[in-house]
């Protein structure tokens, strides 16, 4: 039987951290929280390397049908709810927290755990990168660096939303002042000060703020915002970054993001369908004129650049690749009803845990 030799990366290994079930009617047309994280990664590769489309790319070795870009990185799936997480965060390059549903300030022991979990990740296992999406962006604000996380007074974002990039968002997304990504949130993260519960638990060891790779204060740098939300996402990185400074994946060990780089239009169509009876009307008619009306491009293809470079700490894609997506993939998956890869990831894993 003839082979085929991969061009793609060694692969890296990625723990997902899920934080909420995902409802029925979404797993019908979209998949699990495990499909969505793998057909944005895959989705990225295809487009990465000049690949075909992605429906309907297989290998000619694979009975199982699974593109050759499944082979270059392995995500295992935690059920965060039930308090199911790595027994060894080592052998992972990185783990990414999901979003979630559910009120991270309700208290519950799997939330607390959770914290303290990502936490000790962020201060003993400094190579293993941390990713949070939305809920994730949130919690690990929180738990790492101290950071109250409350309902905005300015009320929900729905939908997709220009960020505005600062200084340290410019040196993340080269060329790029803005980005447009999917929103689905009415809590934020307040940056004034931090929580006198979290200033008390770092004078004790070992809870204490992560210091970077070359001994500094691993403290936090917002990239963007919105008219509504200061802190659209995080990041944490060694030294100093700004002007001509060239980025590398050691140099960063914590991104954040408030939006959803995962989620498509349908998607976000959908979400509020299901929990439209939990939303004030008004709030549910202006997100779905929002969606409706758009016409733009969503930066998936920038954001799960620099996720993948953290992800698997392959460089290359910050210097080598484009920041924008072929004119062929642009859109792929955006449209209401439209399926994207639905692909189990772990098919090998070690965890076989239902999100």
């Amino acid at each position: 039987m003839a082979t085929t030799t991969s061009t793609f990366p060694p692969h890296g290994k990625i723990a997902l951290l899920n934080c909420d079930a995902t409802a029925p009617e979404f797993i019908a047309s979209y998949g699990n929280i495990t499909n969505l994280f793998t057909s944005l990664y895959t989705k990225f590769l295809i487009e990465l390397t000049g690949g075909e489309s992605s429906i309907g790319l297989k290998s000619v070795q694979d009975p199982l049908g699974l593109p050759e870009v499944m082979k270059s990185f392995r995500v295992d799936p935690f059920d965060a709810v039930n308090r199911h997480l790595p027994a060894d965060v080592e052998v992972y390059d990185s783990v990414i927290v999901s979003g979630s549903g559910l009120n991270i300030n309700g208290g519950d022991l799997w939330i607390e755990e959770l914290g303290k979990f990502l936490h000790d990740t962020a201060v003993h296992h400094q190579k293993v990168k941390l990713i949070g999406v939305c809920f994730g962006h949130q919690l690990i604000a929180r738990a790492v660096f101290g950071l109250e996380v409350k309902l905005n007074p300015h009320g929900y974002q729905i939908g997709p939303f220009d960020v505005a990039l600062n200084e340290t968002g410019r040196v993340l997304f080269p060329g790029r002042a803005d980005l447009t990504i999917p929103m689905f949130h009415q809590k934020a993260v307040f940056t004034q000060e931090r929580l006198a519960a979290f200033a008390k638990m770092c004078e004790e060891e070992p809870y204490q703020v992560p210091r970077g790779r070359h001994g500094q204060l691993g403290e936090y740098r917002i990239w963007g915002h919105t008219e509504k939300v200061e802190n659209q996402g995080m990041v944490s990185v060694s030294g100093d970054i700004g002007g001509d400074d060239k980025l590398d994946v050691d140099d960063i060990h914590i991104f954040t993001c408030q939006g959803h780089p995962e989620l498509t239009s349908g998607m976000m169509s959908l979400l509020l369908n299901l929990n439209e009876e939990h939303i004030d009307p008004e709030v549910v008619a202006d997100a779905r004129r929002r969606i409706a009306a758009f016409r733009g491009t969503l930066d998936w293809f920038v954001l799960s650049r620099l996720m993948w470079a953290l992800s698997t700490r392959h460089s290359y894609v910050l210097s080598g690749a484009s920041c924008e997506p072929s004119k062929v993939s642009r859109g792929l998956g955006e449209r209401s009803g439209e399926s994207v890869f639905v692909l189990v990831a772990d098919t090998n894993s070690t965890h076989r845990v239902p999100v």
